[in-house]
Formats: structure tokens, C-alpha cells, sequence
């Protein structure tokens, strides 16, 4: 009822009585005294409704001192748990605040952006321009043909110069530059962030909002040859995998794809 009304009041004690009493009603039909059932009853509507099997039954056999029910209590928290997984998509901790808006996943999971490593999730082969290239030729090929904002330089080995933009290219069409002066000249001084293929993808994350740029090269760490490029879209895929297998979990056992998905949006 306090849950219900959306005021504040503890879970616990509630549950237990709940739990105490539905057992001791069934414990008029099923072997054994009332009380015994009731104590089930209370391990087992704890796991359920808190998704805590373990703790439910623990605490069931811990406060009542009848340590020999507890494979019991385990047997009937483990089916309450599994019942509660099935048909409710969260526990009863988290339902005052996926009431308000923000929804919690049902289970306590690792970041993807920490366990993901960039060598997983990014661009391989990407485009590249040769740091022999002109800046009138770089201009040019930024007003026509670029399909990208910017482009890892690389030497004729494949190695890192630097990151040239559109907004590079901006610059020196406003400065007028003219003349041979090839990309190599112009970003040789510049401090391009890099990463490697095993570096975690938080840490890709990291060094773009610390430097403010969408687009990191990945490098081989032996000789700064580039082998791929990742993206401020490519952390997003990995977001969005990681949500939306949630979203299909919880809105898959018994709902048939039904109006009950619109809560995990």
C-alpha cells in the first residue's frame, strides 16, 4: 500500500509478515507444522521481490534459529527468485524510481565501455590521405570528394603524421596558402591523440572529451602504423548493443513483443 500510494515506508518488515503469512495459510495443507511454512514463506517472498535468493534465505533461517530448514529456504528462494525474473521486469528496490522515469537494468552489469577494447569496435582499413599530398590538393579533395570531417596522414610506410579536418582545410583556404607545402610539413609538430588496439574503450572515450576530438587513430604499438579509426558513433554502437539486449530481456518472457516493450524506451 506505501508503494502503491507513492509515499515513503520500509520493505522489509512488510515483506516478511506478507511472506509469513501466505506460508503459514498454505502450511494448513502441506506437511510439516504452520509455522515451518511460514518461515519458508518469508525466505522465499524476501528473494523474490528483492532478487536476493541467498539473503532470503539466510536471513529466514538466521532470525528464527532453524538452521536445519535451510535447503528448504534455498530450494524455495531459488523458485521464488526464478518466478520473480520471468514475470516482473525489476525488483521492488528499484520500482519508486522506474516510476519517476528512470529505468534501472535488472542486474548490476559491467560498463561496455569498460571491458570493450578498441580493437573490437573499430573502423579497420580506414581512409587515409599520404602526407606527400599538397595543401591546395588537400583543399580540393575536402570541397569534393571528402566523405568524412577528417582523415588520419599517414608516410609511405603506413605510419601515424597526424589527423587532418575540414576545418584544417578551412584555415588554409582563409590563409591563402599556396605553394608545395605537403601535409607532412604542416602537421609534423602537431600532438596527435593515438590509441592502440588492446587500449579499453573508456579510456578511447576519456581522450576524446579531454582533447576534443571525434575521431582517434588506432596505431599498432610497435611502429605507429595505423589500422584502424574510432569514432564518437562507434562508442555509441557499443552503448547501444549493451541496451538494447537488456531492453530484449526484459520485455521477452511472456509479453510476445506486446505493449509492455514502451517501459524499456
Amino acid at each position: 500500500m506505501a508503494l502503491g500510494s507513492g509515499t515513503s515506508g520500509g520493505i522489509l518488515a512488510p515483506l516478511l509478515i506478507l511472506g509469513g503469512a501466505a506460508g503459514c495459510l498454505a502450511g494448513h495443507w502441506l506437511p510439516g507444522t504452520p509455522g515451518f511454512w511460514a518461515m519458508i514463506g518469508m525466505a522465499a517472498i524476501m528473494s523474490g521481490a528483492m532478487r536476493a535468493p541467498l539473503t532470503g534465505a539466510l536471513f529466514a533461517v538466521e532470525l528464527t534459529g532453524h538452521f536445519a530448514a535451510l535447503p528448504v529456504a534455498i530450494a524455495a528462494s531459488a523458485g521464488a527468485y526464478a518466478v520473480s525474473v520471468l514475470v516482473m521486469r525489476r525488483s521492488i528496490l528499484t520500482e519508486k524510481i522506474a516510476r519517476r522515469g528512470r529505468h534501472i537494468l535488472q542486474e548490476y552489469t559491467v560498463d561496455p565501455l569498460e571491458f570493450l577494447q578498441a580493437a573490437e569496435i573499430m573502423t579497420r582499413d580506414p581512409a587515409t590521405l599520404p602526407g606527400s599530398q599538397s595543401i591546395p590538393e588537400t583543399i580540393r579533395f575536402f570541397e569534393e570528394e571528402a566523405d568524412h570531417r577528417s582523415y588520419p596522414v599517414v608516410d609511405a610506410a603506413g605510419r601515424l603524421l597526424g589527423l587532418v579536418s575540414r576545418s584544417d582545410a578551412l584555415r588554409w583556404q582563409v590563409e591563402r596558402r599556396e605553394g608545395t607545402g605537403t601535409l607532412g610539413d604542416a602537421l609534423s609538430d602537431a600532438s596527435q591523440p593515438t590509441a592502440f588496439p588492446q587500449t579499453p574503450i573508456r579510456a578511447v572515450a576519456d581522450l576524446m572529451v579531454e582533447t576534443g576530438v571525434g575521431r582517434i587513430p588506432i596505431v599498432a604499438p610497435e611502429d605507429r602504423r595505423v589500422v584502424g579509426i574510432l569514432s564518437r558513433h562507434d562508442l555509441l554502437k557499443a552503448r547501444n548493443l549493451r541496451r538494447r539486449a537488456e531492453h530484449e530481456r526484459a520485455t521477452a518472457p511472456f509479453l510476445g513483443g506486446g505493449g509492455e516493450a514502451r517501459g524499456g524506451e
